[in-house]
Formats: structure tokens, sequence, C-alpha cells
């Protein structure tokens, strides 16, 4: 007597919707713009998410993915680096409460990554990458 998994085609989560989720948390809680395309002449300081990675994730029970999103810190112009120090402690403490996602989907867990890089753009701005991991499940397995 073999157990047959019944797998049926779910819908995934679309990275819009993942990108207005983490949008709207940032935004929210920092009072400050969230870009997913930055318009020319955006007055910083502001943040700007983007996906940088999509992998399965899947359990024997569960269809998930991870999604990786870079959150870039922009600071408005200055010598100091206490900027954009303040912009990442904001965001960290924003994200720190989960993103709310539409149904049927739920968010199995968000991780901060940590910062990856602080610079100085041309434009005299400072600049810091912070990683976020959300992963999600979008479906069960059911045996029958």
């Amino acid at each position: 007597n073999q157990e047959r998994v019944n797998i049926m085609s779910y819908q995934k989560l679309s990275p819009v919707e993942l990108i207005a989720a983490v949008k709207k948390k940032i935004e929210s809680y920092t009072d400050l713009k969230c870009y997913d395309a930055v318009p020319v002449n955006a007055e910083s300081p502001f943040y700007y998410a983007e996906i940088t990675r999509i992998l399965p994730a899947n359990t024997k029970t569960m269809f998930r993915d991870n999604y990786t999103v870079w959150i870039h810190c922009i600071a408005e112009r200055s010598d100091s680096s206490v900027g954009v120090y303040n912009l990442i402690e904001k965001l960290q403490e924003a994200l720190s409460e989960d993103i709310s996602l539409p149904e049927p989907f739920e968010l199995i867990m968000q991780t901060d990554d940590g910062v990856q890089t602080i610079k100085t753009d041309k434009s005299g701005e400072k600049h810091a990458v912070v990683t976020f991991e959300f992963m999600v499940c979008y479906g069960f397995k059911c045996k029958i």
C-alpha cells in the first residue's frame, strides 16, 4: 500500500506584494519614504528596497520561499556617519515587528541579516545596505 502525496498548484507570493508589505512597514514606522525605484533627485534621507534573491525552502509538509531583500539607507549629505547609523537603527526597529502579508500567505520567519556595507556615494550621501530574509509559506502538502 503506497502513500501518495497530493501536489496541488499553489500560487506563490508576488515579489510586488512582498516589497509593498516591506515598504508599508518601513514608512509607517520611520515616517520616511521607502522606494522600490528611486526617483531622480529624490530628497534624502530615504530607504530603497529591492529583492535580490528568491529561493525555494520547501519542507515535507510546506511549500515555502525565502526572499532576500536589500534595504538601502540613504542619509543626508554629511561628513558624519551619525545620520546613516540613525537610519539603520530606525530600520532595524521597524522590521523587528513582522510585516503583514495578504491571505493566504503566512510569514514563517523574518530575519535581520545585518549591515552589509556602509559607503559614501558620489553625491556625498552616506549609504548603507541592510539585508533581511523573509520566509513565506504559500501552501501545505497533504497525503492522500
